[in-house]
């Protein structure tokens, strides 16, 4: 048995990219045969332990990318594979063309679907405007899902939205949690001069870090001396890059709301030691695996109840769970945390417990492991 892991790309470190780096490690820790293939791949901007794996890409730099003809990448990659392979494990979205050139040649595929595709407007990708190129790609997308073989997807939301608008069935595969050594155990005692709300992800606009922001000018105003850093890639949304960045000086919040971008490893380590509080109150999103890695250094978590995280998560016990855009219900949050140390403490060392349980390989890797070997028993 031989499997292509697929992702569209390895030049940013978000959670697709964090699922498949887990997997492929997975895999090679139970010697199965497996490549790893996608259209760009940037070592210095994805995740380090990457460079473990031989990596089958079409570009090796974003400059090669740029230059390039778009319109036959997915062919272009799945014509760059090795034939031997025997199952494509395909990850997330724009892979659509490489999906049909996969059941052309008659391969076995299974599907990580963390988003629904942009064509049915769902979720993240919601929009007002439907396009009529839109509704042709979305009839392709649901002819193809028919001859998948398994579909799988982070949360039960997404099972219900892929059985509802592409007529499949999926599997809920949930993410796992990495447990981050150099991070400290957070603890009310900590708290020293401003209250420190750390908030990360790649900017794009579901994030919704204007709630933050206004939370942030409440709250200072109030007389609470709290701060916002924000890590996260900042290259792939420009607009909403410069909406925020503008945002923070017209709130005059700007010496008290840092944007750090992407950061390495050990501003990475400095920034969640020093934090207090981690926010992630983005609009719609599938998973959010930020979440969980907070948590599993007992920084108390605020999140939205429209993230998929929640399933797994318990309102005041491990996490305070809330309407993303209500900036009361998030400024109320803040201050409790901020003067409720018996409170505090205990959602502290309940996230922190609770985490250790859901480990990448329980969770995630060995049941994807799991349907691979269905898969080819099933037509060997």
């Amino acid at each position: 048995m031989k499997i292509a892991v697929v992702v569209n790309e390895l030049n940013i470190r978000g959670g697709t990219h964090k699922q498949v780096l887990r997997l492929c490690q997975y895999l090679s820790e139970n010697n199965i045969d497996f490549v790893l293939c996608t259209k760009i791949y940037e070592r210095q901007k994805t995740y380090k332990e990457f460079e473990s794996f031989k990596i089958i890409s079409l570009y090796d730099e974003k400059s090669d990318l740029n230059k390039a003809e778009h319109k036959n990448d997915n062919r272009n990659l799945f014509n760059i594979i090795p034939d031997d392979v025997d199952i494509f494990n395909v990850h997330d979205n724009q892979l659509n063309g490489f999906i049909y050139c996969a059941l052309k040649k008659g391969k076995k595929i299974v599907w990580q679907i963390n988003d629904l595709p942009n064509a049915f407007h769902v979720g993240v990708n919601k929009k007002d405007n439907k396009l009529i190129k839109d509704y042709l790609t979305k009839l392709a997308i649901i002819h193809m899902a028919e001859k998948i073989d398994v579909i799988t997807v982070n949360v039960s939301k997404n099972k219900e939205r892929v059985e509802k608008y592409m007529k499949k069935e999926a599997k809920v595969l949930y993410c796992g949690v990495d447990i981050n050594n150099s991070l400290k155990k957070h603890s009310f005692a900590d708290i020293n001069g401003d209250f420190s709300i750390l908030s990360m992800g790649v900017f794009l606009s579901y994030r919704n870090y204007e709630s933050l922001i206004l939370s942030v000018e409440r709250l200072r105003k109030e007389g609470c001396k709290v701060r916002l850093d924000i890590i996260g890639n900042t290259d792939i949304d420009i607009d909403y890059v410069k909406k925020i960045r503008q945002m923070i000086v017209e709130k005059r919040v700007d010496d008290y709301v840092k944007i750090w971008g992407q950061v390495d490893d050990d501003s990475y380590n400095k920034l969640f030691n020093a934090a207090n509080a981690f926010a992630f109150v983005n609009i719609e999103q599938s998973w959010g695996l930020a979440v969980f890695e907070a948590m599993s250094a007992g920084l108390p978590t605020i999140v939205s109840n429209s993230v998929g995280a929640v399933e797994l998560l318990h309102q005041d016990v491990d996490s305070i769970i809330l309407d993303p855009k209500n900036i009361g219900q998030i400024c109320t949050a803040i201050k409790k945390l901020m003067t409720d140390e018996t409170y505090y403490n205990n959602i502290s060392d309940e996230s922190a417990r609770i985490v250790k349980e859901f480990t990448w390989d329980k969770l995630y890797s060995s049941k994807m492991l799991k349907i691979f070997q269905e898969i080819w028993e099933e037509q060997n």
